[in-house]
């Protein structure tokens, strides 16, 4: 008995020292997800329906005339072997009625990495909207989110030139996505008609990056001349903007870091005191700059700051600290309305504050622009940092957008601030001329500003028609503006890439990109 245990003993040892010898060392491995490398004229839908990812050629063009679709969650549409900008290879749309370039809603795990992403405006100009003013209507460029895509990944890719109101929207129902190293160029048209391509109608005002997922990460993004909103969050419970760069350079912004769309996330059934969930939604340590065109609110809290009609609606728990406004063409910094349980703390203010908002109407104007104003009637259970005063008469809309007269093109008419216009005519100069404004220039300027209250884009049209500008960077038909303007920052922002990496062998951050920028404008 004991002799036919040992004969079974001895063969399970054997057994199992044949199975696992030979695997001592080795590591369990998930075989890649197959890719497959296209160049211009390949069918780019066609390698996504066959589950493989989209590898892209370095530094290629291609024309895009149907919206592109991630097809199997984890697949992955990236440029092979990019670092810099200039590698990125350019998806564009190429037929004027495509407004979706890029769909990967509900699949979760897919990348978009090192890819241009151009919404081509300044050669197919818009879809117009009819009777729809501003954000809306319109399909975003991008679109990530939905039911079940959790895990998704944008990561240091470049959007410009956006032709509807939104560049990225992250939709509801997902969550963990991750928004980091992007640069985005141009996202609509001001209220004065910025940004316009010249055959385009008003209003078509557009977001960066639109979130409603929770627990969505939008960090270390460049966020260059959006008009509507930098970042908005629809509450998007858990979700954090940090270390970002919101600045208008050349077109007004509504509103850098917005929390204010009481839309989705009900706390409560009551609808006439609505609440709606922002709670671990956290905006700390970015830098918004008001460089060189208005933006009208930094950061508003609660949404009849934004819409008069949503005034009865609670935002309720999140989080803002350590950003700063800075820029002389600011109008309201940190506003707080109608919100419950939010905590804001040791956010600084360098900027410089004109330009009063529309408020309900001009027998009720709102307060004066600011740094940190609130509604001691509206906050409740609020954490407020010092510099916060209470509001004199009332912070229902403070935009300044939809009740001015209009231009000749539909376009809004305003009196510029005392600040804002100088700020404007500054950074006018520095990217057409690569030089500040003599003290001469400055004043003339601003009279003829005030005077016609003509727009930035013509001031810089008029300075590229001059002697100076042709002698320094050749002929350019004015109507090439904004395609002149982002040759100028792409390639300045390239350059700055490569020398950082050279020099302290990494990336820099998106706030020492834009500030080295800016002191290269003046070359």
């Amino acid at each position: 008995m004991k002799t036919r245990h040992r004969r079974r003993y001895l063969i399970a040892f054997i057994l199992i020292t044949l199975i696992v010898l030979p695997n001592i060392g080795c590591k369990l491995t998930i075989p890649e997800k197959p890719a497959e490398k296209a160049v211009p004229g390949d069918d780019l839908q066609a390698v996504l329906d066959s589950g493989k990812d989209l590898l892209l050629q370095k530094g290629a063009v291609y024309d895009v005339k149907n919206t592109l679709q991630y097809k199997f969650p984890n697949q992955k549409i990236t440029t092979k072997d990019a670092i810099y900008i200039s590698d990125y290879a350019r998806l564009r749309i190429a037929d004027p009625n495509l407004m979706r370039l890029i769909d990967g809603a509900r699949l979760a795990g897919i990348v978009l990495q090192h890819v241009i992403l151009d919404g081509n405006r300044y050669r197919h100009s818009i879809v117009p909207k009819v009777g729809i003013t501003g954000g809306g209507g319109q399909p975003p460029m991008v679109v990530f989110g939905g039911r079940d895509a959790d895990g998704q990944k944008a990561l240091n890719n470049v959007f410009m030139s956006t032709r509807t109101w939104s560049t990225l929207k992250v939709n509801g129902g997902a969550s963990n996505i991750l928004i980091e190293g992007n640069i985005f160029l141009g996202a609509g048209v001001g209220p004065r008609g910025n940004g316009r391509e010249k055959a385009e109608v008003p209003f078509n005002w557009g977001d960066a990056v639109s979130c409603a997922a929770k627990n969505t990460i939008v960090r270390n993004n460049l966020i260059i001349d959006p008009t509507d909103v930098g970042i908005v969050f629809y509450g998007a419970p858990g979700s954090i903007a940090e270390n970002n760069v919101i600045a208008s350079i050349s077109r007004e912004s509504l509103g850098a870091i917005n929390l204010v769309d009481g839309i989705l996330y009900p706390l409560n059934e009551d609808k006439e005191n609505p609440r709606y969930d922002y709670r671990g939604t956290i905006v700390r340590n970015n830098y918004i700059d008001a460089f060189g065109s208005r933006i009208h609110i930094a950061i508003p809290m609660g949404p009849g700051v934004w819409a008069p009609k949503h005034r009865h609606k609670t935002l309720v728990g999140a989080t803002v600290h350590g950003n700063t406004i800075a820029g002389g063409a600011a109008a309201y910094g940190l506003i707080a309305g109608r919100v419950d349980s939010f905590s804001v703390y040791d956010n600084k203010s360098i900027a410089k504050y004109s330009g009063r908002g529309e408020g309900l109407n001009r027998k009720l104007p709102p307060d004066e622009p600011g740094p940190f104003i609130y509604d001691p009637k509206l906050t409740t259970n609020c954490k407020l940092q010092k510099e916060f005063q209470p509001c004199r008469r009332h912070l229902l809309h403070l935009l300044r957008c939809n009740h001015g007269k209009t231009n000749e093109l539909g376009y809004r008419i305003y009196q510029y601030g005392k600040h804002e216009v100088r700020a404007v005519i500054n950074a006018a100069y520095l990217e057409m001329l690569g030089r500040k404004p003599s003290q001469k220039e400055m004043q003339e300027t601003v009279a003829w500003l005030q005077q016609t209250q003509s727009t930035a884009d013509q001031l810089r049209r008029n300075l590229m028609k001059t002697k100076e500008f042709i002698q320094k960077f050749g002929e350019i038909t004015p109507d090439d503006l904004h395609p002149y303007r982002i040759s100028l920052w792409m390639n300045t922002l390239d350059k700055i890439q490569r020398d950082h990496i050279k020099k302290y062998k990494k990336m820099p951050n998106a706030k020492e990109l834009y500030l080295t920028a800016l002191s290269q404008l003046n070359r």
